[in-house]
């Protein structure tokens, strides 16, 4: 019996010495290892006359460093992605983001988006450090709700094509949603978002009201709600998609009126209906749920490649389907230990709920340059097209590709969307996009020659971290129920191809800017065809 103690003491000190010495080993990481060996190609804010991407931006922020490293006003460092290529259709641009900032209210801090749009202080309430797509502003608003009170939002319908408010936990996981075309008018108003609606209708009024608590049964129309007891922290995105050529991220109708309805009849509005709702995180940063010591330990245990990113080499692969932060930690790092129990619909990382998602790692250890293709499914365009019904035909409201940054930093590097790529369409309606760091694009990938370019990025974005990380993620966002191939409807682990068929995304390895620059111009797609098996 004293054996057999002694032998389990010694085991758990065994064990709390390696414990010990796994912790100290992880404080050594994520430290600044300076610039040198790192990508500088920037900018990382906008450029203007006389400066290289380091003007301010309106809401202020560090000067990066020539390979992107900021520190925090919080303590928080990161090396920002170079800022994308400049499209037609960004409501974000360098002569209006400051204008764009003041659009807020006591309750609304303003819009939120990639770095170096509004801000450079990766701390900053500015900064959307949940992997966001460029395609669409952020505007996160914070609050508690009393016992038997209830907040009442009205206002008009924007002009945009994908517009939503969803509730959150505090780490970012969806509670509750409520979307455009779901959404019952004003009397005497229309909803622009629902079939046969001309977009530009001016009678346009709604009201939304946010209560606490789960649904009843019967569930009353034009309610959200927190999922959670009275007085808890709730965090909510209203999501604003692809605003109209020349309105404002708002879609050119303001932001939604506030009001807390007390339980006793009493109605609270503007700065007494903010105080009565103050939350915690009011206007802040929200935090990052992967820590980036954490991210940079699971890269760099030993079975992990030298890269130190969860890329595997590959000439051809296809997207795979994300299901929640749990598994996709699990399947990412610890492929041996069965997760399909994981594999279930939880989102993560404040996930759209009307949105699935598919994504593809990627390395500049093995290859500089990357196409993904796919058939292109149909959706509206509206950017410029304001007056005719939305197309609720189509396949889907929404689709697009994005690069990223590590979740241990969430900053976006480059989107490209539907009305991006559908002029760009090769004659079998599959898109082409090329991925490549902005010093290692093929001279042929233009939009002349047929395909859309993306900008890779620099790395994973976490000091001290792989400067070769890239990730390539695939939204589809509120699908048509008559569309069956998409990532609403991949179930199980492995079923893509069988589910999506055509339109699961194929990413191919050209390796080197070279080899992508012999399919010549216009670039001979047939054959990126042959090599993704299309």
């Amino acid at each position: 019996m004293n054996r057999t103690v002694k032998a389990l003491v010694g085991a758990l000190a065994a064990l709390a010495v390696l414990a010990i010495g796994v912790v100290l080993w992880m404080q050594t990481l994520a430290r600044d290892a300076g610039p040198q060996g790192r990508p500088t190609y920037g900018p990382y804010a906008w450029s203007g006359p006389g400066n290289k991407g380091q003007a301010p931006t309106p809401r202020g922020g560090p000067v990066p460093r020539e390979d992107g490293y900021v520190m925090g006003s919080q303590g928080f460092d990161a090396i920002l992605p170079p800022m994308p290529p400049q499209r037609v259709t960004d409501v974000v641009r360098a002569e209006n983001a400051a204008r764009w900032v003041a659009i807020k209210t006591c309750f609304w801090p303003g819009p939120k988006l990639r770095t170096g749009f509004y801000t450079t202080d990766p701390d900053d309430y500015g900064l959307e450090n949940q992997i966001p797509d460029i395609g669409n502003t952020f505007s996160t608003a914070w609050f508690r709700i009393p016992a038997g009170a209830r907040i009442v939002m009205t206002g008009q319908f924007p002009h945009l094509r994908h517009w939503s408010f969803v509730t959150y936990t505090e780490n970012g996981t969806p509670r509750d949603d409520i979307t455009d075309l779901n959404m019952l008018p004003d009397s005497g108003s229309v909803n622009p978002f629902l079939p046969g609606v001309r977009r530009d209708a001016p009678n346009r009024r709604y009201t939304v009201t946010i209560e606490n608590g789960a649904p009843p049964a019967q569930r009353p129309a034009n309610t959200v709600y927190t999922l959670a007891e009275p007085g808890t922290p709730i965090g909510m995105h209203m999501r604003n998609y692809i605003p109209d050529q020349g309105t404002d991220w708002t879609g050119g109708v303001g932001l939604p009126e506030v009001e807390l309805h007390l339980a006793d009849g009493t109605v609270l509005r503007g700065e007494e209906a903010c105080a009565a709702t103050d939350a915690p995180r009011r206007g802040k940063q929200v935090p990052i749920v992967v820590s980036k010591k954490l991210w940079l330990a699971l890269n760099s245990l030993p079975w992990r490649p030298a890269d130190r990113t969860p890329a595997k080499d590959f000439d051809v692969t296809t997207m795979v389907r994300f299901y929640n932060r749990e598994h996709l930690i699990l399947d990412t790092f610890f492929p041996a230990i069965p997760n399909n129990w994981l594999a279930v619909e939880k989102g993560g990382f404040w996930s759209n709920p009307v949105t699935r998602y598919g994504y593809t790692y990627l390395s500049q250890a093995y290859g500089q340059v990357y196409v993904a293709r796919a058939k292109m499914p149909s959706t509206p365009s509206t950017f410029a097209n304001q007056g005719e019904p939305l197309n609720t035909q189509a396949d889907m409201r929404y689709w697009s590709l994005c690069t990223s940054t590590s979740p241990a930093i969430g900053n976006v590097v480059d989107c490209v969307h539907d009305e991006n790529v559908r002029p760009h369409l090769d004659r079998a309606g599959f898109f082409n996009v090329v991925v490549s760091r902005a010093p290692d694009r093929p001279a042929n990938a233009t939009e002349q020659c047929g395909v859309v370019w993306m900008e890779y990025g620099n790395g994973d974005g976490i000091p001290g971290g792989s400067q070769d990380f890239g990730v390539l993620i695939n939204r589809h966002t509120l699908v048509n129920p008559g569309f069956a191939q998409t990532w609403f409807n991949v179930k199980e682990v492995g079923s893509e191809a069988k589910v999506m068929g055509p339109y699961l995304p194929t990413v191919i390895n050209l390796r080197t800017r070279q080899k992508f620059e012999a399919l010549g111009c216009p670039v001979d797609t047939s054959k990126l065809a042959t090599m993704a098996g299309h």
